[in-house]
């Protein structure tokens, strides 16, 4: 099975309101789709969003441009077979560009699995569980308004929720995540995620200020770069420390890891460059002790699947997942897409990544941005 085309699409899905965190606030979900077409009329599809200013050096324009004059020109005429060999030659391609390289690879897999009739965690060698409990989010406000929604999401049967955190001052974030523990009582277990938006002292001032609190852990609490400040943060022993910002390759999960910088570890499929990179960081992590936990906070159905498939596949991931981007936005690129509702997601049933993409949608989306770019075999 050779690789015909590959077709990129910059699409743009308008948020249901702001998610706010403390890099910057969500309004509107704008991705890159890839769709890699093949001599026996199957189509992969892969994605990869941008995220807020501060979060990744890629923006959809630049990953459409690495796309269209890198990898696709590289990926034209080969047999899609040997995804370890195909991946590993896009990296010697182009160093780094992983939300890039994530569209593409997921797309790579998409299509090998729809040839096998079988989903892609079937193709990673799961599943382990074909049900994953989901971590309700919730961005920045007030701690009363943060609280009230809170509670909607646990009487909506969600168990696990994820706050967003990180502003300058630490009293007003103290106070929001005392509002929520107040607000759903402590049967409810509870992240914080900083987005690295605290400075290695505000980071320390934070979490001595959890302790009586039962917080799970705090996400990224200080930059990537402050590697001394998240020893000192996972010494203190308060709380858990997870890295996410600090942990896009293997090579970083291996380093963060050996210097006792980390509790635990989140894998985002697009941040680490899709399923080959997140099985390695996924053993070198079980292979320390250190939790895994995937997903997105906002994606469509197409990402969210795609991690659900990987979350599903490894046993030493933790059944409590995050990817439950579509509920912030007003729409979709998966029809249907998948059903969030009641703090549970169960393993797609289809092939690929499991969902289909909507060609309805896709139109109207990629309307809102420039439309389709093309390479194809000669």
């Amino acid at each position: 099975m050779k690789i015909t085309k590959v077709k990129t699409y910059r699409v743009t899905v308008p948020s249901a309101g702001e998610y706010r965190m403390a890099l910057g606030t969500h309004t509107a979900l704008r991705s890159l789709v890839v769709r890699v077409h093949t001599d026996s009329g199957i189509i992969g599809t892969g994605e990869s969003h941008q995220g807020v200013e501060g979060y990744s050096s890629e923006t959809v324009e630049t990953m459409d441009a690495v796309v269209s004059h890198v990898y696709g020109p590289l990926l034209v005429g080969r047999e899609l077979e040997a995804l370890e060999g195909l991946s590993a030659q896009l990296g010697l391609a182009r160093r780094g560009n992983l939300f890039a390289r994530c569209a593409v690879e997921m797309a790579l897999f998409d299509a090998l699995a729809r040839s096998r009739r079988q989903n892609i965690c079937a193709l990673l060698g799961g599943p382990v569980r074909r049900r994953l409990a989901l971590s309700g989010s919730i961005g920045i406000d007030e701690p009363e308004v943060m609280a009230e929604k809170a509670a909607a999401m646990v009487a909506a049967g969600f168990r696990t929720l994820k706050l967003k955190v990180g502003m300058p001052d630490i009293a007003r974030d103290l106070a929001r995540v005392r509002a929520v523990r107040q607000a759903v009582g402590e049967e409810v277990a509870i992240r914080l995620d900083a987005n690295a938006g605290y400075s290695p002292t505000d980071a320390l001032l934070f979490v001595r200020g959890l302790g009586d609190l039962a917080i799970e852990h705090v996400e990224q609490p200080v930059a990537a770069e402050h590697l001394d400040a998240m020893v000192k943060l996972t010494k203190l022993g308060t709380v858990a420390i997870l890295a996410d910002e600090s942990v896009h390759t293997p090579e970083d999960a291996y380093r963060f890891i050996a210097a006792g910088a980390i509790d635990a570890l989140k894998i985002k499929i697009t941040k680490v460059g899709g399923y080959i990179a997140a099985r390695k960081i996924i053993d070198i992590a079980e292979a320390a002790g250190i939790k895994v936990v995937i997903g997105q906070g906002i994606c469509s159905s197409i990402e969210a699947a795609a991690e659900a498939q990987m979350a599903c596949a490894y046993p030493h991931v933790h059944p409590v997942a995050e990817m439950v981007g579509p509920t912030k936005l007003l729409g979709d690129l998966a029809e249907p897409g998948l059903d969030l509702n009641g703090g549970y997601l169960e393993l797609p049933k289809g092939h690929g990544v499991g969902v289909d993409l909507s060609e309805k949608l896709l139109r109207r989306y990629a309307a809102k941005s420039n439309g389709a770019r093309e390479l194809a075999a000669a």
